[in-house]
């Protein structure tokens, strides 16, 4: 009888001693595996369209503004692969030139994205043994046109004098439940991103970022008289930190 208690009790210290070692070998997976990170900064952002049927008449780019929330996966030594959310602002300006230069309307519109990237890191050998790392992403990304602020300088025809017609600001939030420029608001297309780091403490490293997003959904594709399709090519550059759990 004791020999069977002891038995027992050595299986169930084995099993103990197991489910200990597998229990934390697997969190020590789980942190060479995932990490999350936040990241923000600035961005210039260029937009496609062809203003040819207007006289006078031209869009331009405008600079703005980015947060992001990241997640990445490691799925195989130096490979990954990366996610997360993106607050991004696509701002642009139409104006005219020639005698009516000054008139325009600056758009500040706003997008939430969602990238899927895959990760490498390229010095993976050379940086092993150092805080530094290097990564390279490339992938795609789709979201949702959130919010569209425009602030247009115009004239007031009605306020005609000697210098001609005053001109006045006026900032309006676009409604896109009535949506009368007919604008598409799913936003998708092409994104490359690297990143440089370095580990401060234990798990917790700092990083700079860059990022290319090459915008493939047409912005205005239902709209009846149009003669060029619309979209954004967007570059961001900021910093951020990153966690491993």
């Amino acid at each position: 009888m004791k020999n069977n208690q002891k038995q027992l009790f050595f299986k169930q210290k084995v099993f103990l001693l197991f489910f200990i070692t597998f229990f934390t070998n697997q969190t020590i997976s789980a942190q060479e595996k995932f990490r999350v990170s936040l990241s923000g900064g600035g961005n210039s952002n260029d937009i496609t369209y062809s203003a040819s049927n207007r006289v006078n008449t031209e869009y331009t780019g405008n600079t703005g503004s980015y947060f992001k929330a990241g997640f990445n996966f490691k799925v195989y030594k130096n490979i990954s692969i990366q996610t997360g959310l993106t607050y991004i602002n696509k701002n642009y300006k139409y104006q005219r030139t020639g005698a009516q230069e000054g008139i325009g309307t600056l758009h500040r519109a706003k997008y939430f994205n969602i990238p899927v990237m895959v990760g490498i890191q390229p010095l993976h050998n050379a940086l092993k043994n150092t805080k530094f790392n290097f990564e390279v992403f490339a992938g795609t990304y789709v979201g949702w046109w959130n919010s569209l602020e425009r602030e247009s300088t115009v004239e007031v025809f009605g306020g005609l004098n000697f210098n001609g017609f005053p001109r006045k600001t006026v900032i309006e939030s676009y409604d896109f439940d009535k949506n009368e420029n007919q604008f598409n608001r799913v936003d998708y297309g092409l994104q490359a991103e690297t990143r440089f780091g370095y580990n401060v403490y234990k798990n917790m490293s700092v990083f700079i970022e860059y990022s290319f997003m090459y915008g493939l959904s047409d912005n205005q594709k239902k709209q009846l008289r149009k003669t060029s399709n619309y979209y954004y090519t967007t570059s961001n550059y900021g910093i951020g930190i990153s966690y491993n759990f």
